[in-house]
């Protein structure tokens, strides 16, 4: 399934359309597709995306319920493709910058393989300013994740001497159990990437990505197996161009 958003210029939010005509740049297009991401992204040519900035499944917080907190991520924690492969994808359509959420376990490997192709790298650390207090009394809170960030030669890179640790709370009222602070993904695409620019994320979940990418004047192309949160994130992001930013 396939989805092109790309309304008419009179319905848009006013800010995007400020953004567009500050910069010069095209209207942006937003591509959504559901399906398999690695088979989707060999329609990709080379170097056309701008930035990838995905929110991988980390395959190991799945686990029982405890009555005070969820912990059962259900499908959204599940590894569905090979995360090398994706990353080689990755690597290959993207000319610019790449950042990867994922697990602790995760961070090793992903650097490891960016590092080999030449990449600068980062390990960039979200900490949650409101953590839940969950075994609080026995231990050290959960209140951070882990992202591993890269970039090419010549990549756009806005946010001069800044440190690596972004504190920002987790998302209300979420749309997918692992979902990322707008605020948050709004500032990674602002901080590596120009208006006009393509963003990527190939397994969108809600679309908080896509939101982020149109609401500062970037075209969005995501990718999404589930079709339940496929139908969610084509849904924000129309709601993003009629102007509803709820």
């Amino acid at each position: 399934m396939t989805t092109v958003i790309c309304p008419p210029q009179e319905l848009p939010v006013e800010k995007v359309r400020q953004i567009v005509h500050d910069a010069g740049c095209e209207w942006p297009e937003v591509k959504l597709f559901q399906g398999d991401c690695l088979e989707l992204m060999k329609q990709i040519p080379d170097g056309s995306v701008d930035l990838v900035l995905c929110d991988l499944p980390y395959g190991v917080v799945n686990r029982k319920s405890n009555g005070l907190r969820n912990l059962d991520k259900g499908a959204a924690d599940v590894l569905t493709f090979d995360v090398e492969s994706a990353i080689t994808e990755s690597l290959r359509v993207c000319s610019g910058s790449f950042y990867f959420f994922c697990g602790t376990e995760q961070v090793s490997a992903i650097r490891a393989q960016l590092v080999r192709c030449g990449l600068t790298t980062r390990l960039c650390v979200w900490e949650k300013t409101n953590p839940s207090p969950m075994n609080g009394q026995h231990a050290w809170l959960s209140g951070i994740e882990c992202c591993v960030y890269a970039k090419k030669p010549g990549a756009v890179f806005n946010e001069h001497c800044q440190n690596s640790v972004w504190r920002y709370p987790t998302a209300r009222g979420k749309l997918h159990p692992t979902m990322k602070p707008l605020s948050l993904m709004e500032r990674l695409v602002l901080a590596s990437s120009s208006a006009g620019d393509t963003v990527l994320d190939f397994v969108m979940g809600s679309g908080t990505t896509g939101v982020a990418a149109v609401r500062n004047g970037r075209s969005f192309i995501g990718m999404e197996l589930d079709p339940g949160y496929f139908q969610i994130a084509q849904n924000r992001i129309q709601r993003e161009f009629d102007g509803d930013c709820s």
